[in-house]
């Protein structure tokens, strides 16, 4: 076997190796499965060439001439489509063209049938001589005219394209243009016009050239960069020199053998192919290993990465970072444009901080912000990994890769990296194409995914410092606008916080009260803040006054301590002092307020309830000249004039109980007797309306400081009330218990309640106000007075009222404890 037969079964047997390999790499893609057909194609073509110039008779070597042709026709149609469809396509060209392409191939394979497709075929030594007919020189017109176009088109789609699918179609079209010189020249050329078939077995042989470059483009995910090529490119070279060295001597070794046993010399040297596809597999597989272990050299890139990433690390404001991000990546890769985004406030977009264009590129609108919906960023953040447009024409199902192509189409994408925190999607950095239309490297596609990780953990840093200065903005804000003093402590009873407010009423400057002692403030402000402190409790409000120059200012404090830390221990407290000038005398102007208005209407009552008994003496006194001798007019004049006296007397009366000053509260009042006498002072008028009544006394442990005559007052004229309104056999129950109060202080609580009455809520308190009745007897004045006297005690009076349970009268006095008296010896 020579070499030119050898070389024939090696690219034979390597071709339809190759197709099954880069057609299991992705059997739904249409460029896979023209790929496999074509270097089937080529296999079988290259094989039957193989048989030709070993055939033994001119017949035999006829017979497979013939069959090269349709094999051949086959293998230039499926070369064309691959070129209509490589690589920018996830599917095939419409059907009417590649049903004219098909069909336009099928009849020039039929040149296989014409009788003078050759005109004669001689076995001269080891080379087989054709002599052609016209109807090859018809087939060869059409082969040089596929393959022109098929070169044509593929030109057309380098100028067009960008990135790896430009470096895709130049290895394609390099492969494609040396194998079809070489077979244009051995097959085509030299026997029209030279007249010899000697050399055409090597335009076969060529074809190898077409199946490399094809299946590199197709099989492999990326390109890789010049030293890289440079290490494989050795690798193959060294494989197939030693393979070939090694095959040579097999089929040397082997064709003696042929001989002597009768096996067929194209049964051994497919063997012998098959063994040297073998070899150089396992050879190339060693060899790559030996040079992967070879020391990288250092790029630019990685500088500019170190660089950058120790500048973003450091960099607080987020802008700025992404700025600094945005210039590093579009100087060292050079994109035609490039935007990194964020995702907004609100959540639902991501808008550019980031934008960079190249100053000649075609691009000047701007970037539009991204619903976080987009099938590109929910596809880059389900996987949490880089996501370049060739792998989505690679690895994605048909289905997905129709729909994420169409996507980065949208955004003009080539590259997008997401950058991820926490596992969400917080931004992504997407790249267009390089304006160069080179393809982005390996190593430059590792240096984006690394900066986008790492921005990732820089721009949460900057983030979370944004929030906590615009936090500590806020809060000094609302610090320096509140009108009450702030005065915050560490634990160590130092000042950290000193508001603007706490500046003005303690006249002592901000600058010298930090980390001063809270001795600085006044005795009862330092006392409430240490006991704070100390307990570790929320110390409700407490009031004191302060001298300042000739002034009493009356204050309220209230004090916290700040929350512990993961150790437990307590952090310092919180102080916030009111100054409370402005509101007592906002409370004297509503209590003078009050007292007109009360005067108004004890004024309008007074005159209401004293014109009605003069009008009937005055009546009595105008008839008196003419029937004073009457003795009926005189004893009912004199009936008349008593009971209206008395009634006025009543009035003024309780006008003098309802206005008696407050300091006549002075003594300690036990409750419990006043209670018993209010009973047994309403006993017969309870018996009279047969309404019964009952004390419920528990253990008091104080008693009340006032005046225990007008509190036996108040609570007679609520027991009175409460008998007059109950029908008879109701009851009416008087109770006294102690218990605290809403605001936190010990009180007595003493409650009249009668479940034979209702008032209505609209009318609970009005009930208070002086000549508010619906009796027909009395003033209107009792609910008043035991108002005035309950407020004169600091206590407070309300009703409570359902039709269910009937009506309740509530008093609530200051409870003072009994002091225990210490026991003799006892220390003071």
């Amino acid at each position: 076997m020579d070499l030119k037969e050898m070389a024939l079964a090696i690219t034979a047997t390597a071709a339809v190796a190759i197709g099954i390999a880069v057609y299991q790499r992705a059997p739904d893609r249409a460029w896979n499965r023209l790929f496999a057909v074509h270097a089937a194609g080529g296999g079988v073509w290259t094989f039957l060439n193989y048989l030709v110039e070993t055939a033994p008779t001119p017949e035999l070597a006829g017979l497979w001439l013939r069959l090269t042709h349709p094999v051949v026709a086959m293998v230039i149609c499926t070369v064309v489509d691959f070129a209509w469809t490589f690589p920018e396509r996830i599917d095939y060209i419409d059907g009417r063209r590649r049903q004219i392409l098909y069909a336009t191939g099928s009849l020039f394979g039929l040149v296989a049938l014409a009788p003078n497709l050759f005109n004669s075929i001689r076995l001269v030594g080891d080379s087989v001589l054709i002599n052609y007919g016209w109807p090859f020189a018809a087939f060869g017109l059409f082969t040089v005219t596929a393959l022109g176009y098929t070169d044509l088109v593929l030109l057309s789609k380098a100028r067009k394209l960008r990135g790896v699918q430009r470096v895709q179609v130049l290895w394609v079209l390099v492969g494609l243009m040396t194998s079809h010189a070489i077979a244009s020249v051995a097959i085509i050329i030299i026997p029209l016009v030279w007249g010899t078939t000697a050399y055409s077995g090597w335009g076969a042989g060529g074809y190898i050239t077409t199946l490399a470059g094809m299946a590199y483009a197709i099989a492999k995910h990326r390109l890789m960069q010049p030293e890289i090529a440079l290490r494989r490119v050795v690798v193959a070279v060294v494989t197939v020199s030693l393979v070939l060295t090694l095959g040579v001597q097999i089929l040397r070794a082997v064709e003696p053998l042929t001989i002597d046993s009768r096996i067929p010399l194209s049964a051994a040297n497919l063997g012998a192919g098959i063994l040297m596809g073998m070899l150089i597999i396992i050879l190339h597989g060693r060899l790559t290993t030996m040079m992967r272990q070879t020391p990288a050299l250092s790029s630019d890139p990685a500088v500019v990465q170190a660089v950058t990433s120790s500048q973003i690390l450091r960099t607080l404001d987020s802008d700025h970072l992404l700025e600094l991000l945005a210039g590093a990546l579009d100087e060292t890769l050079k994109p035609a444009s490039m935007a990194i985004f964020t995702r907004s406030a609100a959540g639902d977009r991501m808008v550019p901080r980031a934008v960079r264009r190249h100053p000649h590129g075609q691009r000047a609108d701007a970037e539009p912000s991204i619903d976080t919906r987009h099938p590109v960023l929910q596809a880059v953040a389900e996987e949490g990994a880089l996501l370049t447009r060739d792998q989505v024409f690679r690895f994605s199902s048909q289905s997905d890769a129709r729909r994420l192509s169409k996507a980065m189409d949208e955004l003009h994408a080539q590259v997008v990296a997401p950058m991820i925190w926490e596992d969400e999607l917080i931004g992504a950095i997407i790249l267009s194409s390089k304006f160069s239309g080179e393809m982005y490297e390996d190593y430059e596609l590792r240096l984006v995914w690394e900066m986008a990780m790492q921005s990732s953990l820089a721009l949460r840093n900057a983030d979370l410092y944004a929030e906590t200065a615009s936090l500590k903005e806020f809060n000094e804000r609302i610090l320096s606008q509140m009108d009450n003093a702030v005065v915050v402590t560490n634990e160590n009873e130092e000042i950290v916080i000193f508001n603007a407010a706490a500046e003005r009423l303690f006249e002592v400057p901000a600058d010298r009260a930090h980390g001063a002692s809270i001795d600085l403030l006044p005795d009862c402000i330092a006392h409430c803040i240490r006991a704070s402190l100390g307990s570790g409790r929320i110390l409700p409000s407490r009031h004191f006054e302060m001298v300042r120059g000739e002034a009493i200012i009356p204050l309220a404090c209230s004090t916290s301590p700040v929350e512990a830390d993961f150790e437990g221990r307590r952090q310092g407290a919180v102080a916030v002092i009111s100054d409370l000038t402005l509101i007592q005398e906002l409370e004297r102007e509503r209590q003078e307020a009050e007292r007109l208005a009360l005067i108004r209407v004890i004024s309008a009552g007074m005159a209401h309830e004293i014109r009605n008994p003069l009008v009937a003496i005055r009546t009595f006194a105008e008839l008196a000249p003419r029937r004073l001798d009457d003795p009926e007019f005189r004893s009912n004049f004199l009936t008349v004039v008593q009971e209206e006296i008395r009634r006025i007397d009543r009035l003024v009366g309780d006008l003098l109980t309802l206005s008696k000053p407050a300091d006549a509260v002075v003594d300690e009042v036990e409750i419990a007797p006043i209670c018993d006498g209010v009973l047994r002072a309403t006993a017969g008028m309870a018996e009279a309306r047969e309404v019964g009544t009952r004390l419920e006394l528990a253990d008091l442990p104080g008693v009340v400081m006032g005046d225990a005559g007008r509190i036996h007052q108040a609570l007679l004229n609520l027991v009175s009330n409460a008998i007059d309104a109950e029908p008879p056999g109701g009851s009416v129950t008087l109770r006294a218990r102690a218990r605290n109060t809403m605001d936190g202080r010990e009180a007595v609580v003493v409650s009249v309640h009668n479940p034979g009455s209702y008032i209505q809520p609209e009318h609970t308190e009005e009930i208070f106000r002086p000549f508010v009745s619906k009796k027909t007897t009395g003033t209107g004045l009792g609910l008043a007075i035991c108002q005035t006297i309950i407020e004169e005690h600091q206590g407070r009076i309300f009703v409570e009222s359902t039709p269910e349970l009937g009506t309740t009268f509530v008093v609530e006095l200051p409870l003072l404890r009994t002091q225990v008296a210490a026991p003799v010896g006892a220390p003071a």
